[in-house]
């Protein structure tokens, strides 16, 4: 039988992705500055992002990948969340988001992209993994 965590942390690896592409797109609607970014999203995404991010490490060797293509993506997603967690996390002990003006306001139409990309994956990573995980179950009964 699996654990708690590993049948949610697939699932809630889609909410910084969902969360992601919203905050950018606002950013491009409205121009806000980067430091003006609540600390709030910054836990949000050290607690959300790291519970996903954790789970992407230790459950690597469970996910069914289809080619060296999806290993590939695995892995940057691993890096771009993990990354991300880390990032804010500093931001979080330093108590400012300087860092982050390094990120211009052009860089949000990439972000939007890549973050959608992102979690388009982690959307279909979830369904082959829980997809595999509820026919498994089903044979023990």
């Amino acid at each position: 039988m699996s654990s708690f965590y590993f049948k949610t942390f697939a699932r809630v690896a889609l909410l910084p992705y969902i969360g992601g592409t919203v905050i950018h797109i606002l950013r491009l609607i409205y121009d806000f500055p980067i430091a003006k970014i609540p600390f709030e999203v910054d836990w949000l995404v050290v607690i959300i992002g790291g519970y996903a991010g954790i789970g992407l490490i230790i459950y690597a060797n469970k996910i069914p990948f289809q080619n060296l293509f999806d290993k590939i993506i695995y892995g940057l997603l691993i890096f771009h969340l993990d990354g991300s967690v880390i990032l804010h996390a500093y931001i979080l002990w330093v108590r400012s988001h300087e860092v982050l003006n390094v990120f211009s306001y052009g860089y949000s139409f990439f972000a939007v992209a890549y973050f959608m990309a992102f979690g388009y994956y982690v959307l279909r990573l979830k369904k082959r993994l829980y997809g595999q995980q509820q026919s498994s179950d089903a044979d023990l009964v």
